[in-house]
């Protein structure tokens, strides 16, 4: 047993990057040079006066996930028409003199950015406002120069989202499960360093991990709206269950509770005890977390029993040793550390039983799957 100024500290490493991020990346920029290009020779084609517009919007609103794009070109072409119509407004009833022109492209923009605070999908139509007030030419009728930069706008979406949905498309829910996987390999990593440290009687600090993967599943819970909004507008035929975050959620939490416990050694006794029996387990659930990343990535089944041997044989060790002599000499905070313990790996192992349930009830079409 190792001395707390000897503790191990330190995350696990992070997993490298898949060769599915490294392919998806590639897509992009293929897809978004394809997208330019059509783009560009479709302005040409219609002779746009300022066809740049069109180009510009399609480098705005690629993103890496078809449901990201469709609502990007979505929020993109709201702001625009309020922008360009607020815009519009302002060059009909201001004078074409320097000053005027200022004071209205002041009082247009303050009140653009006002808005966007209450409705962040209009943050652009201040920037769209300004544009039309200043590059609208006297030559041009307001109501044609306006309506002309809406279909500019309008077309760079329009090629943007048909760009992201058939050239090697990359569906939101491909990404939101691949990053909840890699979750789960995190998961896997923090279990099998602090199966390590009930075997071996040791101290180990999993906070920097912990901490991480919360950011991570931040992060990837921010994505799940891209996720429903492609299913909303039919770009998918599958969604995904606002009970697979919850669970990792819940596991997260406990796994961050069972770190806590091994932040200082467990006596002598109770590893001696349960310490084999308790890194069975937890490697045992280092494992299912692994099986549930490969369903969320492949599909296939999880074997749900796998849990089962490891569970039998630690409650079996720890009932033995709660009616031992040995348990009568461990201190009092060191049994209610031990206690917590139990209740808690009772705990994640539930928690992950449902998640498997909640992975097999929204698992998708083998065609949304990443190859």
């Amino acid at each position: 047993m190792i001395e707390p100024a000897s503790r191990q500290s330190g995350p696990p490493p992070p997993p490298k990057t898949s060769t599915f991020q490294t392919k998806r990346a590639a897509i992009q920029a293929l897809r978004v040079m394809i997208a330019c290009t059509v783009t560009y020779a479709v302005s040409q084609l219609l002779h746009l006066q300022q066809g740049y517009w069109a180009v510009f919007t399609v480098l705005i609103v690629m993103q890496a996930s078809v449901g990201a794009t469709a609502g990007m070109a979505v929020d993109r072409l709201v702001a625009t028409v309020a922008g360009a119509v607020l815009g519009g407004i302002a060059v009909f009833l201001t004078p074409h003199e320097p000053l005027p022109i200022g004071v209205a492209l002041i009082s247009v923009v303050g009140f653009a950015s006002f808005v966007s605070v209450r409705a962040p999908r209009l943050k652009n139509a201040g920037l769209t406002a300004a544009i039309v007030m200043l590059t609208h030419s006297q030559a041009v009728p307001v109501e044609v120069f306006v309506i002309d930069r809406i279909a500019e706008i309008t077309l760079g979406g329009v090629i943007g989202v048909l760009a992201s949905l058939f050239i090697l498309p990359t569906r939101s829910r491909t990404v939101v499960l691949d990053r909840f996987a890699s979750a789960l390999d995190v998961m896997a990593q923090i279990m099998r360093m602090l199966a390590a440290a009930a075997e071996k009687g040791e101290a180990v600090s999993a906070a920097e991990a912990n901490i991480g993967l919360r950011q991570s599943l931040v992060a990837t819970e921010a994505l799940l709206t891209d996720a429903q909004r492609e299913r909303s507008l039919w770009l998918a035929k599958q969604g995904i269950s606002d009970a697979i975050p919850r669970s990792l959620w819940r596991i997260r939490n406990d796994m961050t509770y069972v770190s806590h416990l091994f932040e200082a050694p467990f006596p002598v006794e109770v590893v001696e005890a349960i310490g084999p029996q308790a890194a069975l387990v937890l490697r045992a659930q280092a494992a299912f977390a692994e099986a549930c990343g490969k369903a969320l990535r492949e599909g296939g089944d999880i074997d749900s029993d796998r849990l089962s041997d490891a569970d039998s044989a630690f409650q079996a060790a720890f009932d033995a040793f709660q009616h031992s002599e040995a348990a009568q000499s461990v201190a009092f905070s060191d049994s209610g550390r031990l206690f917590g313990f139990d209740f808690t790996l009772r705990r994640i192992r539930q928690n992950f039983l449902d998640l498997a349930d909640r992975i097999r009830e929204s698992r998708g079409d083998e065609s949304e799957r990443p190859t």
